[in-house]
C-alpha cells in the first residue's frame, strides 16, 4: 500500500508539478497558472519518457529495469530543478508585487459568481458531469479488443522486462515491431506499474482515466476561455454541453467520445482527446498574442507556448505512429493561415523548429 501511494505521488504529483515549475514564465495569469504548469509538467513527463524509452528499447532487449532507473533519475533531477527555479522566481516576484493585488482579483471573481447564479449553476452541472464520468470509469470496467495487444504489451514489459519483443497474441519471441514500438505509451504504463506496484491492467483501466479525464476537460476550459470571456455564462454552458456530448456520444465505436470514456488508456484516445486539444489551445493562445501585440507583456511571453508545442509533438509521437504526422499537419496548416491573416512571417521559422521532433520521428519510422 505504501509503495502504491508513494509511486502515484511521484509519477502523478511530484514529477509533473516539479517539472512544470520549469515552465513558470509566461504560462497565463496567476489564477490559472498552477493548473497550466501541471499540464505542462505532465506533457513534459510524457515527452521525456519518450526520449528515454526509444533508444533504450532499440538497444536493450531486457531493458525495463534500465528504463525505470533512467526515467526515475531524470524525472527526479528535473523535478528538483523545477522546484528550485519556482522558489527563486516566486521570491523575486513577491518582492516586486504590490500587496493586496491578488486578493482584489480573487474578490472580484467571487463577486462575479455571486452576482450571476445562472453561471454558478452551469459550473456545478459541469463539475457534476465530470465527476460522474470519473466515477463510472473507475467503478465500471470497459473492455476493448485492442487491449489484447496494447495492455498485454504493458503487462509483458512489467512482468518479463522485455521491451516489445514478445508477440502479445501468442507469447512467442519476435523482432522489434517498430511501427508499434515507437509509440511507447504501453511502456509508460508498465513504468507506472513498476513504480506503484499496481498491475499494469489496473493502471490502464482504473488509474489512468482518473488522470486523463480531468486533464482533458481542463484543456476544454482553456479553449472555452479563449472563445468566450471568463465572466460570461457562455463558458460554463459550453463546457456543460461538451460533457453531455461526451456522455451521449457512444453512437459508434469510432467516435472520439467512445474512445474518451471506454478506451481512455489507449494512445489513439489520448491523441484524439488530449494531445490534439492541447495543440488547439496552444494555437489559440499564440493567435491571440499575434493579434494583439500591444498586450504582449501583460499576456506573457510566447516562448513558453512555442516550447510546449514542441513538447506536445513529442508526446503525440508517444501515443501512436500517426500522432507526429497529424500534429505537424494541423499545426502547419494553422501556421499558414496565421501568416496570411496577420502578415507575421516569423511564424514560419518558429513552426519549422516546433516540427523538428515530428520530422525526426517520421525519419526513425522509415529507417529503423
Amino acid at each position: 500500500m505504501l509503495q502504491k501511494a508513494l509511486g502515484c505521488l511521484f509519477v502523478f504529483g511530484i514529477a509533473p508539478v516539479g517539472i512544470g515549475g520549469l515552465w513558470t514564465k509566461g504560462m497565463g495569469q496567476k489564477r490559472e497558472k498552477i493548473l497550466n504548469l501541471y499540464l505542462a509538467g505532465f506533457l513534459s513527463e510524457l515527452a521525456v519518457f519518450q526520449l528515454i524509452a526509444v533508444p533504450v528499447m532499440v538497444k536493450e532487449v531486457y531493458g525495463m529495469n534500465l528504463l525505470v532507473y533512467l526515467t526515475t533519475a531524470v524525472f527526479a533531477v528535473l523535478a528538483v530543478a523545477g522546484f528550485i527555479w519556482t522558489f527563486l522566481r516566486e521570491r523575486g516576484l513577491r518582492k516586486s508585487t504590490l500587496p493586496g493585488s491578488g486578493s482584489e482579483a480573487l474578490n472580484q471573481g467571487q463577486r462575479t459568481a455571486v452576482q450571476n447564479p445562472e453561471r454558478l449553476l452551469f459550473w456545478l452541472l459541469f463539475l457534476a458531469s465530470v465527476g460522474y464520468q470519473m466515477y463510472m470509469a473507475f467503478a465500471y470496467a470497459s473492455f476493448d479488443g485492442d487491449d489484447a495487444y496494447y495492455v498485454v504489451q504493458s503487462v509483458l514489459a512489467d512482468q518479463t522486462g522485455v521491451l516489445n519483443r514478445i508477440r502479445p497474441y501468442t507469447g512467442l519471441s519476435t523482432d522489434l515491431d517498430i511501427r508499434h514500438a515507437l509509440a511507447t505509451l504501453p511502456l509508460w504504463i508498465a513504468y507506472v506499474a513498476r513504480m506503484t506496484g499496481i498491475h499494469a491492467t489496473i493502471v490502464a483501466h482504473t488509474l489512468l482515466p482518473l488522470i486523463f479525464i480531468p486533464l482533458t476537460y481542463y484543456v476544454f476550459v482553456q479553449i472555452g476561455r479563449k472563445l468566450f470571456s471568463d465572466g460570461s455564462v457562455k463558458l460554463p454552458i459550453f463546457l456543460t454541453l461538451v460533457s453531455i456530448m461526451q456522455i451521449w456520444g457512444n453512437i459508434s465505436i469510432y467516435t472520439n467520445e467512445t474512445f474518451f470514456l471506454t478506451r481512455t488508456w489507449q494512445g489513439k484516445s489520448v491523441l484524439a482527446n488530449l494531445i490534439l486539444l492541447v495543440e488547439l489551445w496552444l494555437m489559440l493562445e499564440l493567435c491571440a498574442r499575434e493579434k494583439d501585440g500591444v498586450r504582449q507583456k501583460e499576456m506573457g511571453s510566447q516562448l513558453s507556448y512555442w516550447l510546449l508545442l514542441a513538447v506536445n509533438h513529442i508526446a503525440a509521437a508517444m501515443m501512436t505512429s500517426m500522432g507526429a504526422f497529424l500534429t505537424a499537419m494541423l499545426f502547419g496548416i494553422t501556421a499558414l493561415v496565421v501568416v496570411i491573416r496577420y502578415r507575421s512571417w516569423s511564424i514560419l521559422w518558429k513552426t519549422a523548429l516546433c516540427c523538428i521532433p515530428n520530422v525526426i520521428y517520421l525519419v526513425l519510422l522509415l529507417i529503423l
